[in-house]
C-alpha cells in the first residue's frame, strides 16, 4: 500500500543546490556574475538622487519637490530591478544584480534605503506588476507614480513615471548588453 507514495527530501534538495552552485560556477567563470554584480552597484549610485531621472523630470517642466524627488527616486530603484529580473537571463545573475544593488544602497545610501522600506510606494508598484500585463506595464506603473504623489489623475505625472519606466528598461537593456561586448 505504501509502495506508491515516494518522499522527496534531503536528496532532492541536495541536487538543486549542487545544480545551482554549478550554475553560480559556469556565471562566474564567464565573468558574467561580477558583470550582473557591477550593473547591480552602478544602478544603486544612479537611484539615490540620480541626476539623470531628475533631468528626465525637468525635461517635462517639473520642478521637484523633495517629497516628488523621492517618489521619482523610488521609482526609479524599483523600474531598475523590474528591468535586471527581465533582462538578465538566467534568473540566477538578476536576483545577484538585485540583492548587490540592494546591499549597495543599503551600506552606502541608508536614509534613502530606510525610505523606500518604510513606504508604501514601492508595494504599490510590486502590487501593480502582478495585475498587469507586460504590453501596459509602463502605463500602469505610470499611474501608480501619480497615485504616489497624491495626483492620481495628472496625466503628466502619469507621462512622467511611464518615462522613467521605461527609461530604466533602457539603460539596463544597454549597460547589459555593454557588459557582455567588453568580456573578453
Amino acid at each position: 500500500m505504501d509502495t506508491d507514495i515516494k518522499i522527496f527530501g534531503q536528496q532532492e534538495n541536495n541536487e538543486n543546490l549542487d545544480e545551482m552552485a554549478a550554475q553560480t560556477e559556469q556565471l562566474r567563470q564567464a565573468g558574467l556574475l561580477g558583470a550582473a554584480k557591477r550593473l547591480g552597484r552602478e544602478l544603486a549610485g544612479m537611484s539615490a538622487k540620480s541626476p539623470e531621472v531628475i533631468a528626465i523630470a525637468e525635461s517635462f517642466g517639473f520642478s521637484l519637490t523633495p517629497a516628488r524627488e523621492q517618489h521619482l527616486q523610488v521609482l526609479m530603484v524599483y523600474s531598475a530591478q523590474y528591468a535586471l529580473r527581465k533582462i538578465l537571463q538566467p534568473a540566477l545573475l538578476a536576483e545577484a544584480a538585485v540583492t548587490t544593488m540592494n546591499n549597495t544602497l543599503i551600506n552606502h545610501s541608508r536614509e534613502f534605503w530606510d525610505t523606500i522600506a518604510d513606504s508604501s510606494a514601492f508595494t504599490q508598484y510590486l502590487l501593480a506588476k502582478r495585475e498587469t500585463p507586460d504590453t501596459t506595464k509602463a502605463q500602469v506603473m505610470g499611474k501608480v507614480f501619480a497615485r504616489v504623489c497624491a495626483q492620481e489623475d495628472n496625466v503628466d505625472l502619469h507621462r512622467l513615471g511611464e518615462t522613467v519606466f521605461n527609461a530604466a528598461h533602457e539603460l539596463v537593456a544597454a549597460k547589459w548588453e555593454a557588459a557582455n561586448e567588453a568580456k573578453p
